[in-house]
């Protein structure tokens, strides 16, 4: 397996004692290869980031999204309970603003 420190090493020695790459570009591949590393480590840490932000908005949501969150969870919640009821027999309970088909007979 290969040393983490072996570009560095390699790139020190290279540019000191000459040895390893001819020529009059020696310095300008390096610093080639060097911006491409920095550039592939910030995008690495960009999407990081991101992804990090994205599950902070899923774990802690602001105060009127977590409001509706409840109130949606407390809505499936209900309907659960009515398709239950449903399943088991029986008529499900009217809501209480309805009234019976015929309430103005009465």
């Amino acid at each position: 397996m290969t040393s983490p420190l072996a570009f560095p090493l390699y790139f020190q020695h290279s540019a000191a004692t000459g040895v390893g790459a001819k020529g009059e570009h020696v310095a300008g591949m390096d610093l080639f290869v060097m911006i491409n590393l920095a550039f592939l480590l910030f995008m690495l840490g960009f999407f990081a980031c991101w992804a990090w932000l994205i599950w902070r908005r899923t774990t802690k949501p602001p105060p009127h999204i977590q409001l509706l969150m409840e109130m949606d969870e407390e809505i499936s919640r209900e309907e659960a309970a009515t398709a239950e009821k449903a399943n088991h027999g029986g008529e499900p309970e009217p809501a209480p603003w309805e009234r019976e088909q015929d309430w103005w007979k009465k």
